[in-house]
């Protein structure tokens, strides 16, 4: 009995920090939110491009994701899989609506980017409020289009490893 209702009170507490829990952007570079405009941001590795409008209590991003070959592996060329995500804040950091967009099999171009418009529907605002806006991202990047493939049916020898980068920049969950 007295370990029902240590585990009882286990999952309460768990339930009560998960209600009080909210994402947060304030580590990451961010910017006002400034209507049709034309904006850059700079992340590690990624620079967003975009515009930023506003109707009916909806909020729109739209723009062109870059990536910063300078930062990343020459020898890889190949994004296996890219999220990519925008985020609306209040100026101490706190999400208050974001939206992703998930590509997978696209070629690393600098030239031509990665094109995105993200829709952000935040619950309520706090007029006084100042809005922020960042972006984040998860991507794999591989040498070539058939790597993973290739990895899945070859047996590689022992010790040798392939190629592939991972990168993560995005919100972080606060309690």
């Amino acid at each position: 009995m007295r370990q029902v209702r240590f585990s009882m009170t286990l999952i309460l507490l768990t339930f009560m920090a998960v209600g009080c829990s909210y994402s947060s952007v304030g580590h990451l570079q961010r910017q006002p939110w400034v209507l049709n405009a034309e904006q850059q941001l700079e992340m590690r590795f990624w620079r967003f491009s975009y515009v930023a409008e506003s109707s009916g209590g909806q909020y729109r991003v739209k723009g062109r994701a870059i990536p910063k070959t300078e930062n990343l592996p020459a020898d890889l060329s190949w994004i296996e899989d890219l999220w990519l995500a925008a985020y609306l804040s209040d100026d101490q950091g706190r999400v208050l609506a974001q939206d992703l967009r998930v590509s997978s099999n696209l070629a690393l171009d600098p030239e031509q980017g990665v094109s995105f418009t993200f829709t952000l529907r935040p619950d309520r605002l706090n007029r006084t409020a100042s809005l922020q806006i960042t972006f984040g991202y998860n991507m794999t990047l591989t040498p070539h289009e058939d790597y993973m493939a290739q990895e899945a049916l070859e047996k590689k020898h022992a010790g040798e490893r392939g190629s592939v980068f991972f990168a993560h920049e995005g919100a972080l969950t606060r309690i």
